[in-house]
């Protein structure tokens, strides 16, 4: 169990070992499978659940390949007259990589070493854990891995997991793929869930481009900004450190020495420059998430 008050700041790179993509590969994919010329079944479901006609999905798909921009996030900022289809096309993306027997992978597993290091004598006693979650992603591979764990290692049903994880701080910052059905039975999405309109239109409500002004998400962003600056142990995954989000998370009030982060794939100069813009509060090292978490991480 960890008693440590401990905060952990998920990227993309985070859910990248589970078959989720980065910014860069969800950019790609949706150029690929949403283009006019493709045969892709994605663009199918896509078209089938909006009511976007096809000429409108093709001039998002050619505005987003020749915008310079290879994030799909950063293009609907500057051309928010596609937030809706935008929003569609990642959560069809999304949906379809959400593929729930990855998440138990033996290799490069950093969810299932935190787990064991959180891990209890009891169900009960798993709420005592002192950890906080502040997650980027849309996805809900997080909640879906405790849940479903906790449920098979205690031979609990799932309510009663549920109740345990509902006591844990788990902010989504940019919104999720709609929630799983132990967090809302109305308006369910289970993980890796069919594409249908219905779940499509869930999605675009609930996932939030960086730039929309939202009250809900301001509330989730002054959160965060507390757990961090009261987290004895702040440790980054799989970030990619955009100056926007760096800002709006605040990691200058971070104690100093508290905080590390992995920078896998990231340069030294560029290091030094995410370094400045966090008032030099966190270090950053050229490491997976795994590896973060076994070489760096005090999870006592």
């Amino acid at each position: 169990m960890i008693t440590t008050r401990t905060v952990f700041v998920l990227g993309a790179g985070a859910s990248q070992p589970f078959g989720l993509p980065l910014g860069n590969e969800l950019y790609r994919s949706v150029v690929t499978d949403f283009s006019g010329s493709s045969r892709s079944v994605l663009r199918g479901q896509l078209l089938s659940a909006v009511s976007t006609p096809p000429r409108e999905v093709e001039d998002f798909v050619n505005a987003l390949r020749f915008s310079g921009l290879i994030s799909v996030d950063a293009f609907l900022e500057k051309r928010p007259e596609f937030l809706k289809i935008g929003k569609a096309a990642m959560a069809v993306q999304l949906l379809h990589r959400e593929q729930h027997d990855k998440l138990w992978k033996q290799e490069n597993n950093w969810m299932t070493y935190l787990y064991g290091r959180m891990m209890t004598n009891t169900l009960e006693e798993f709420s005592k854990n002192n950890v906080s979650f502040i997650t980027y992603n849309y996805d809900r591979s997080l909640e879906e891995f405790l849940c479903t764990s906790l449920s098979n290692a205690f031979g609990k049903d799932i309510s009663a997991c549920a109740a345990v994880l509902t006591k844990m701080n788990i902010i989504h910052l940019h919104g999720r793929l709609g929630y799983l059905p132990w967090q809302d039975d109305k308006e369910a999405i289970p993980y890796g869930a069919p594409i249908d309109r219905r779940v499509v239109d869930i999605c675009v409500r609930e996932i939030k481009i960086v730039h929309e002004d939202i009250t809900d998400r301001d509330k989730d962003f002054k959160l965060a900004n507390q757990l961090l600056g009261h987290g004895s142990s702040v440790y980054v995954l799989g970030f990619g450190y955009g100056p926007k989000n760096l800002e709006r998370l605040h990691l200058k009030n971070v104690s100093p020495n508290l905080a590390q982060g992995s920078a896998q794939g990231i340069e030294d100069h560029e290091m030094m420059a995410i370094g400045a813009q966090c008032g030099n509060r966190i270090q950053l090292f050229q490491v997976d998430c795994l590896t973060l978490l076994r070489q760096r991480a005090d999870l006592v």
